[in-house]
């Protein structure tokens, strides 16, 4: 099944994938800064909560601000920013500095899901809700399949700095191609219509009403059991994904000795699962039950991380080469089941989201999203820094069991 705006549906997935991009540079360098700057995995953790702090609390201005200047171009400005913060990391010379431009990084960050996934909502029916946030989901696991790739690698021959640099030019290059598709999607959708005539005319009367009714709508959202229950999955299912992302790359190198770049093999191989699964998960969030979907997505996600010690420890004696292959595929079902869960997740939001409050239910949801996100590195971050990095992965297996917990209870609402 086709979704039935793609000249919208496609520059928002675009541009999903350059904002997932720079949110996930960090990662891929952990064992590097760890060692150059002499911080700890927990300080390293922190890096990606500063930045989802950021994210957190700016959210829902971001929304009202779109009904100020219009959602295309505070994606866009977004985009520009955390090319700004990526940029700023580049020449840090201190773990503060790194935490300054994350945070605004983050600030740019915020802009992108609330008004991306509302204009999606308000343009597809409920026959291809699923289909079309699988396709935004695979545009974000693309974006974050780059960054191994692109930061991972080119870390590997010339350093992180050059690395992040690299990862700038990358992400600027792909938001002029956003541009010109939004651009050439003209007609297709009036979200700046009135920004344009307030400009125009000079009055900001309108830019004010609008604002206000973005305030109002906040309050308009209905506040039932499954929006609550949805709020809490965006934010669990968000702090797993995030903690795993973190410290895929850093528990291969600590588990089995091998390199940062074989290392990022590994997360190559998660993200790759996930970009499968994105697509296939959409597809079936349109035809079968979707909470469901996500109680089998959440529990297989438990019993592969939970069994991830278990696999290296029955391993040991197998050769370097084929353990890292083992793993990898292994991560890649990991991926494969984690990433299902997100655009059933989206579909069951949509579900829920009226046109005249759908951008502030996604605020609000991707605000939850946010938290998870923060909280997810800092909290695993510590416990590797106490137990090590191999510890921390039965331990985000428990969040996915609640995850899958919290599925059934909202199976329970309907």
């Amino acid at each position: 099944m086709e979704v039935s705006r793609p000249r919208i549906v496609g520059p928002i997935t675009v541009g999903h994938g350059v904002n997932e991009f720079f949110a996930i540079v960090i990662p891929p360098i952990i064992p590097l800064l760890v060692t150059e700057l002499d911080i700890t995995y927990g300080q390293a953790g922190f890096l990606l909560t500063i930045f989802f702090v950021m994210y957190s609390i700016f959210q829902l201005p971001a929304g009202i601000l779109a009904d100020w200047i219009g959602k295309k171009r505070l994606l866009i400005a977004g985009l520009f920013g955390m090319s700004a913060g990526i940029l700023l990391a580049s020449l840090a010379t201190s773990y503060w500095m790194l935490l300054l431009a994350q945070a605004i990084a983050g600030i740019g960050g915020s802009t992108f899901h609330p008004t991306g996934m509302s204009m999606i909502s308000d343009v597809e029916t409920g026959r291809t809700e699923g289909k079309a946030m699988g396709v935004f989901g695979f545009g974000g696991v693309l974006g974050t399949l780059s960054a191994p790739v692109v930061v991972g690698g080119v870390a590997a021959v010339a350093g992180w700095r050059i690395a992040l640099v690299a990862a700038v030019v990358l992400g600027f290059t792909m938001t002029v191609v956003l541009i010109y598709l939004f651009s050439d999607s003209k007609g297709d959708d009036t979200d700046d219509d009135a920004p344009d005539r307030n400009r125009l005319t000079g009055s900001t009367r309108p830019r004010v009403r609008d604002a206000l009714v973005s305030i109002k709508n906040l309050f308009d959202v209905p506040i039932t059991r499954g929006i609550v229950i949805l709020f809490f999955v965006t934010m669990i299912l968000s702090l797993q994904h995030r903690a795993i992302q973190t410290f895929t790359t850093a528990y291969i190198t600590e588990q089995t000795g091998a390199s940062v770049s074989i290392g990022n093999v590994t997360f190559f191989a998660l993200l790759l699962g996930g970009s499968v699964s994105s697509l296939w998960a959409g597809s079936l969030a349109d035809r079968f039950n979707r909470e469901s979907l996500g109680i089998v997505a959440a529990t297989g996600t438990a019993v592969l991380v939970g069994m991830t010690l278990l696999v290296t420890q029955i391993l040991e004696t197998v050769p370097f080469e084929i353990l890292i292959a083992i793993l990898s595929v292994w991560f890649a079902l990991i991926g494969m089941a984690m990433y299902a869960s997100y655009p059933v997740k989206n579909a069951l939001i949509s579900e829920q989201a009226n046109a005249s409050y759908s951008g502030s239910l996604f605020g609000i949801t991707q605000t939850a999203s946010a938290l998870g996100s923060a909280s997810g590195p800092a909290l695993f971050g510590i416990l590797a820094t106490q137990w090590g990095v191999v510890a921390a992965f039965p331990a985000i297996a428990a969040v996915s069991v609640l995850l899958a917990v919290l599925f059934a209870l909202l199976l329970r609402t309907e």
